[in-house]
């Protein structure tokens, strides 16, 4: 007699079947308040089922302490693996060092486990809530006086600063170069020229498309181009992702004091002509990433207004020149004669606009701090939730003994 239904559920963890069902009821509320307009935002439809395929598909873990069921990092003499209930030890790639040292001094804690597969590589995401950055790693209480913004803005006088930084720091995104940053005195602090992943890797992605076009569906041949075209879309993205991390890194680091442009991206990707381009420059994940680190270090991050015309602004004298064009890269002011690259322009006077629009706001612990909301990072960032946890001593606190110094549940100390 042959055996069906869910015969194999005692093989899969409960919690496995636990967390799809919370998916799937924030999925149908999600759906329900975007058809009630309770919920902004484009319109959300009704729950998909996952697709049952070999190469795809995750599942997620809550960390629990009960009866042994808690997940584990480094446990026994493989410092290199992750321990899961019902699953057991999984060999990780990754040095898990720093992390076990982050569980060990107890001011973090695992909340759950994703484990995924993608590009035909398994992989496990962590998510910790761990405690504010080391006090070595944020910025000074530069810019959070008491004192009006307004006051301290002077070129000629004291300015408050960050790390390395002058004041306020304009940041330009754009097609040509990424990212460039610059301080209302006309400095240019950073300036990273547009990788163009995509269009890099564009040529290799065709020919692994046409491949898998070519294939019998079904066939094991088109299973293996589709596993190869996958590993072209993740190489693509890994690399996106990484000059996006080097850029806010550098960023967030050396200036405590930051303002972004609020673009229209949605707007700017129906233009068919840039659409590919703009996608490939990932502005929208540059401003989340700089707004949640820029938090962790204690800085401030705010968003110019959409309608200010920066790069079409004389930095110099205030002049607005209407004929500028996407092909000028040099801005040329017909008034006082300045000649400067565009996007360091622009920059300029992003900065110059954050010394005169910004207002201090009581935070609660007695500092002015002037932040603005950005509207292209209001998405949930699950990876930067931070929090007071216990110290050595029981106390709640934000301090630590080392750097890196964030941790969760006792473990044994990480070897040498």
């Amino acid at each position: 007699m042959e055996v069906t239904g869910l015969t194999w559920r005692d093989q899969v963890l409960a919690q496995v079947f636990e967390e799809a069902a919370v998916d799937l009821g924030r999925g149908l509320k999600a759906y329900i308040d975007s058809r009630t307009g309770a919920r902004k935002g484009p319109e959300v439809g009704f729950p998909q089922f996952k697709k049952k395929s070999p190469t795809g598909g995750s599942f997620r873990i809550r960390h629990k302490t009960s009866k042994g069921r808690g997940v584990r990092v480094g446990d026994g003499e493989r410092p290199r693996s992750v321990t899961l209930p019902k699953i057991g030890v999984l060999r990780v790639r990754e040095d898990t060092r720093r992390l076990r040292r982050m569980i060990v001094t107890g001011r973090a804690r695992i909340l759950f486990v994703t484990v995924s597969r993608g590009a035909n590589r398994w992989w496990i995401s962590i998510t910790l809530e761990a405690a504010d950055l080391h006090p070595g790693h944020q910025h000074p209480t530069a810019g959070h006086a008491s004192q009006p913004v307004e006051a301290a803005v002077d070129k000629d006088d004291a300015q408050p600063t960050g790390h390395g930084g002058n004041g306020w720091v304009g940041v330009d995104r754009g097609l040509h170069a990424l990212a460039v940053a610059g301080s209302s005195n006309g400095v240019e602090v950073l300036r990273l020229n547009n990788s163009r992943v995509l269009r890099r890797g564009l040529p290799r992605l065709r020919r692994l498309s046409k491949a898998v076009s070519r294939k019998k569906k079904g066939s094991k041949n088109r299973k293996r181009a589709v596993v190869r075209l996958g590993r072209q879309h993740a190489r693509i993205r890994d690399r996106r992702r990484h000059v996006l991390h080097q850029v806010s890194n550098q960023l967030v680091k050396n200036h405590a004091l930051l303002v972004l442009e609020d673009l229209n991206i949605t707007g700017m990707r129906s233009n068919r002509k840039l659409s590919r381009a703009i996608n490939d420059a990932a502005w929208g994940e540059l401003a989340r990433q700089i707004t949640y680190k820029q938090a962790w270090r204690d800085g401030q991050v705010v968003v110019a207004d959409r309608w200010f015309p920066s790069s079409k602004t004389c930095s110099a004298c205030g002049e607005l020149r209407k004929d500028l064009t996407l092909k000028d890269r040099t801005f040329e002011c017909r008034g006082c004669g300045l000649v400067m690259d565009r996007d360091l322009n622009a920059a300029v006077n992003l900065a110059a606009w954050a010394e005169n629009h910004t207002s201090p706001v009581d935070d609660g612990a007695g500092r002015g701090v002037a932040r603005v909301g950005d509207r292209q990072a209001a998405g949930p960032v699950t990876n930067a939730h931070r929090q007071d946890a216990p110290t050595r001593d029981g106390s709640r606190g934000r301090g630590g003994e080392g750097l890196h110094d964030v941790g969760t549940n006792p473990q044994t100390a990480p070897a040498a």
